[in-house]
């Protein structure tokens, strides 16, 4: 790199099946840059490592890189940042002059490979050689995607993911130095540097998480997080003519973030405010596609052959190749519960309904008003039951994984009844005809509570006439944290909050007003579910997902002992905002 420190990169060329030497070219390359080592084993390689032989057999040079300070490369890692934005410009550069190489390159990769792609397009300037990407499972926010939910800490989720990482670049050095033959490989530093690598990488993420276990500035949105946020580059990317397949899943870690990427990316492509919602009927970029799929983080997605859609992509951008245009809808979506494909336009979705469901005396989620105002009490509670979903989501779904490629099957999150007792629980009528929820989800509450501090947990469930809840997703907000952001908040016309955007800066935060009535807009995950006839809806409100959403530092004293009144009906009523469409709107 320009900075003098030393990346160390696999290059896989295709060749003759018959002789196995070099094949003709030149052919186009496909650059990765990873974090958890190139040499990844499963089910870490679903994540970053190793090559596509699927794609380098059909025309394709592979480039796979260590990002600095992990696996074999030299440098001191952080998770993003300026460096490694610079390294994936000037390896852009590197790639297309490899011998063989026709001047084109294309990224892809899951989860911090895709995110680093998003990155590297906003940077490499309008004429790289950087023509299309394919990211996989990225963020939009790192810190309300997947670090807090509504202010809420994902403590433990941070604190896993540290040490995962930190043991996949442990064996993954390793790995580099044995030969086929297994005799040691002369690497500068050897298994020493290897260890210290090890105490380098906790020395990232230990004093990152005993920051936020305390209250610190990480706790909190600011500069430490603004590296990890795509939102705020996503019209360079645009203004550098990059063509960008995103993928996202239902149940991923990072849910939120990949429709949100989607809209900004159309909105940049037109001219519009990259963070603004979608208008119904604009004009789209046929560079910018989304496909969203019932998938958790790491997923065999249903079956379906994510490289065969990366080829046709690479084919038709890096190749020139017209007959591999992948045509239609700029948004196609599987939801969970039909194994239909279902296409549309913009985002939020134009075919969907934002619809009030009220919440209401005796549990009823109700479609009017109720006149009279009650309340209904609800205890803070620090732990509980665990949810299923929530645990598979926030895991990134490697049980589900694994178990799928064993021939098994997993069943822990199929029900969620288990977080219901001591909650508050509200139920729709039966649905006489199906009935689609598509696109961001807000639940507004009322409420008046004895603390300075309040967390509100609410997920929503299909459930079917036998009383099993199938989980579809959940939200969070942390009392402090309510303060919203008027020009990243989506609005309706008649200025009902149709998706929240907090501020969650330590200058935003604010204590609750013990026994002021004060309303909570919470952002609850977006996403795409078919409620067939003779279902209903369930959400379900309480105060902990254990053992992710665990408050720290002063939160947690000031949230103990709290009695929260919801308010029902009335003329400050609380209400679910569902976005409900006829799914005979689709194509």
């Amino acid at each position: 790199m320009s900075d003098g420190v030393v990346l160390r990169a696999d290059v896989h060329y295709p060749t003759v099946p018959e002789t196995g030497a070099p094949a003709d070219g030149p052919f186009p390359v496909l650059l990765s840059l990873t974090p958890y080592g190139k040499l990844a084993p499963p089910p870490a390689a679903q994540i970053g490592g190793g090559p596509a032989p699927h794609l380098i057999r059909r025309g394709y040079i592979e480039v796979m890189v260590d990002v600095r300070g992990t696996g074999a490369s030299g440098g001191s890692f952080e998770m993003f940042g300026a460096d490694q934005t610079r390294d994936g410009v000037e390896l852009v550069t590197w790639a297309s002059s490899l011998p063989n190489s026709n001047g084109r390159v294309g990224m892809f990769g899951i989860s911090y490979l895709a995110i680093n792609q998003l990155f590297t397009a906003a940077a490499v300037g309008p004429d790289s050689p950087l023509k299309a990407i394919f990211p996989v499972m990225a963020a939009n926010d790192f810190y309300r995607d997947a670090a807090a939910m509504g202010g809420a800490p994902h403590l433990r989720t941070v604190h896993a993911y540290g040490s995962v990482y930190r043991l996949l670049n442990l064996i993954n050095p390793t790995l580099e130095f044995l030969t086929p033959g297994g005799h040691a490989r002369p690497r500068a530093g050897g298994r020493a540097a290897v260890r210290q690598r090890g105490k380098d990488q906790r020395g990232y993420f230990d004093p990152l998480v005993a920051e936020v276990r305390t209250g610190g500035d990480a706790a909190f949105d600011g500069p430490f997080w603004d590296s990890m946020r795509p939102d705020l580059i996503l019209p360079e990317i645009a203004a550098n003519n990059v063509a960008v397949f995103l993928t996202g899943g239902w149940h991923d870690a990072f849910q939120r973030g990949a429709p949100l990427n989607y809209a900004g990316l159309q909105n940049a492509c037109g001219g519009r405010p990259a963070s603004a919602p979608m208008q119904p009927g604009q004009p789209l970029s046929d560079r910018i596609k989304l496909m969203m799929g019932p998938w958790y983080h790491v997923s065999d997605y249903g079956g379906l052959n994510i490289q065969d859609l990366q080829l046709r992509w690479f084919d038709h951008w890096l190749k020139d190749d017209a007959a591999a245009a992948i045509s239609g809808s700029s948004f196609t979506f599987q939801p969970i519960g039909d194994r239909r494909w279902y296409h549309t336009s913009g985002y939020p979705i134009p075919e969907a309904t934002p619809t009030r469901l009220y919440l209401s005396d005796a549990g009823r989620l109700a479609t009017d008003v109720p006149p009279e105002q009650t309340r209904a009490t609800l205890p803070y509670r620090s732990s509980g039951p665990m949810s299923g979903r929530s645990v598979e989501q926030w895991t990134l779904g490697v049980n589900s994984f694994v178990t799928a490629q064993s021939g098994g099957r997993t069943r822990h999150d199929q029900d969620n009844r288990r977080v219901q007792p001591g909650a508050l629980t509200y139920t729709t009528d039966v649905f006489e005809s199906p009935t689609m929820i598509a696109g961001p989800i807000t639940l507004s509450v009322q409420a008046t509570a004895d603390t300075t501090e309040t967390l509100w947990v609410a997920h929503l469930d299909d459930v079917a006439p036998e009383g099993v809840c199938r989980p579809l997703t959940q939200g969070a907000l942390l009392g402090s944290h309510r303060e919203l952001d008027a020009d990243r908040t989506w609005y309706l016309p008649d200025g009902t909050v149709l998706r929240p955007h907090h501020l969650s800066t330590r200058a935003a935060v604010q204590p609750v007003e013990p026994g002021e009535s004060t309303r909570y807009d919470i952002e609850i995950f977006p996403t795409a579910a078919l409620i067939v006839p003779g279902h209903r809806l369930r959400l379900t409100l309480t105060t902990y997902d254990f053992p992710h959403l665990v408050p720290t530092g002063p939160a947690r004293r000031e949230l103990a002992g709290g009695i929260y009144q919801v308010q029902q009906g009335g003329p400050t009523p609380s209400f679910l905002l569902l976005p409900l469409a006829d799914p005979g709107a689709f194509d």
